[in-house]
């Protein structure tokens, strides 16, 4: 820096001047992370290069080619010098943060403030239960482990620190999106342990990096590092891919791998590998999956009839029948909606451009759009966006934020009624049950059809407007349509339990007795009496 245009000045005022100007420069800029630490002894890429060959290609070739290999894998070097000492990679967001600054505040944020009318994002997810939207829930799924304690979602900042503090049994097929150094290395020999869905969760959490606890998910888990692109690394989900394709309800956009897919579908898929429907944990037959069915709602109850017989979740505790338990299907949501029909991915609404010090970047705060909204409408010049632009230029913020939150309330009183619909269905299934159990004359075959039912409306409410998290924003013509079957499964199923319970003859003949009332016998006319 030149000083001389200021040597008219006092020392102390240049001082002072100078700590203005580098203090208002840098509250233009966030602060870059702090550098990843150096390794010891540094290795030539091409030692490296020589044997990691199928990386050796899009590397050179990539932005990243001017790093040093040692800068993201610490042991490196011993790696060379010992081919059974693993090289280790950073998993750390400062790994990446030190150059992709702006990417790596924005994936920092966090904003526990409640925007719209639903979920949100708690300071304390332990405040926000389920069941403050959903009361009926933990009668609806009982008897499974979400009925001790499930909660709203923090920001991604916290998914594996959440995962790890709740009551409920976890299971280690979860941390494929909790930790990217687990669904890195699945099926694999990690650390001394096969990491798969069977390894003992408590040794799983034990072995990940250190620096990593709280959020887990790297940025590796959708970028390749070593090429400018995005990638996916979720096994199950690979599997699906090879079987279903890419989009198996889009048939022009249909890939057949994650390479072959088009812009749309991998910005969308990089979100699938986590933001879908999947088993996870034991069944009700005690078999443990990792599975990933790709398919839309409307479709799962035949497909694990046919490829798990229903045993693929857990029994009602209430009913003793099979259902399914959802995870969070945004994605077949989203799936054939009006919104990925004209184009839109999920980055296109939750990570919308921003731009700081002169800088456009991609948002990494992983968000509800409501709240980039929010900020927008007040002004905020660092945060504010308005993503809906892109396909609404003629419409304010304002306007379009209030019909959004005006279709999910629509959703939620729909819901309402199917919660309702479906609470009086498992009553009259377990009263059916119970006439069974004590010798009472019970249609067996009219019972299960009640329980079919009861499994077909059950999957619509709980996959569409629980375990999803749009409140049907993501697809509200086939969330709203499917609301309305499930409402009319569950009252199917509640009068079929109604009927199959068959009076006894007995009970027929003691209600005959109770209703009918024996007529009066005829009063014989007095002799003379005037008629």
């Amino acid at each position: 820096m030149r000083w001389y245009p200021f040597f008219w000045l006092p020392v102390t005022a240049v001082v002072f001047l100078s700590v203005v100007l580098l203090s208002s420069s840098k509250a233009q800029q966030p602060a870059a992370a702090p550098p990843a630490a150096q390794p010891a002894a540094a290795v030539s890429n091409d030692v490296c290069l020589k044997c990691h060959k199928p990386i050796a290609k899009v590397y050179k070739d990539g932005f990243h080619a001017a790093l040093s290999c040692m800068q993201c894998h610490p042991k490196g070097a011993t790696h060379v010098e010992d081919i059974d000492t693993p090289a280790e990679t950073d998993y750390s967001w400062e790994a990446c943060g030190s150059c992709h600054k702006y990417q790596y505040e924005t994936m920092k944020m966090d904003d526990p403030v409640k925007v719209g009318p639903f979920g949100g994002t708690p300071a304390d997810p332990k405040t926000a239960p389920k069941t403050d939207d959903f009361p009926l829930l933990n009668k609806l799924i009982a008897g499974h482990g979400f009925t001790l304690e499930y909660n709203e979602d923090r920001s991604h900042k916290y998914i594996l620190k959440d995962h790890i503090d709740i009551k409920r049994k976890q299971n280690t097929a979860c941390l494929n999106c909790k930790s990217t150094a687990v669904a890195y290395n699945w099926n694999t020999e990690w650390k001394g342990i096969k990491l798969n869905e069977t390894a003992d969760w408590k040794e799983v959490i034990a072995r990940l990096p250190k620096e990593t606890m709280d959020y887990g998910m790297a940025c590796s888990h959708c970028h390749d590092p070593h090429a400018p692109r995005l990638r996916i690394i979720r096994v199950a989900m690979m599997e699906a891919i090879k079987k279903r394709g890419v989009n198996p309800y889009w048939e022009e956009k249909n890939a057949k791998s994650f390479e072959e897919a088009d812009d749309q579908q991998q910005k969308t898929l990089v979100c699938a590998q986590c933001h879908v429907e999947y088993t996870c944990g034991p069944g009700s037959d005690k078999v443990v999956r990792d599975y990933f069915p790709w398919r839309k709602m409307r479709d799962l109850h035949d497909h694990y009839a046919k490829e798990f017989n229903y045993q693929q979740d857990w029994k009602h505790g209430i009913t003793g029948e099979s259902l399914i338990k959802s995870q969070h299907p945004e994605v077949e949501t989203f799936w054939e909606s009006k919104y990925e029909r004209a184009g839109a991915s999920c980055s296109s609404c939750h990570m919308p451009k921003l731009t700081w010090g002169g800088k456009t970047f991609t948002s990494h705060w992983m968000t509800s759009p409501y709240k980039y909204l929010d900020r927008y409408i007040k002004g905020d010049k660092q945060y504010g966006a308005y993503p809906c632009v892109q396909c609404h230029p003629t419409i304010p913020a304002e306007k379009l934020m209030a019909q959004a939150q005006r279709v999910q309330k629509h959703v939620f009183e729909v819901q309402k009624n199917a919660q309702e619909a479906l609470s009086d269905c498992i009553d009259a299934i377990a009263a059916a049950k119970k006439a069974a159990e004590g010798g009472g004359a019970v249609d067996a075959a009219k019972l299960q059809e009640a329980v079919k039912h009861h499994q077909l409306a059950h999957v619509r409410w709980e996959n569409l407007v629980v375990s999803e998290n749009s409140m049907g924003f993501h697809n509200p013509e086939e969330v709203l349509m499917e609301l309305g079957k499930a409402i009319d499964f569950a009252r199917k199923a509640q009068l079929l339990a109604l009927q199959a319970v068959r009076p006894t003859p007995s009970s027929a003949q003691k209600t005959a007795t109770k209703t009918t009332t024996k007529p009066a016998a005829p009063t014989k006319p007095k002799t003379g009496s005037a008629r």
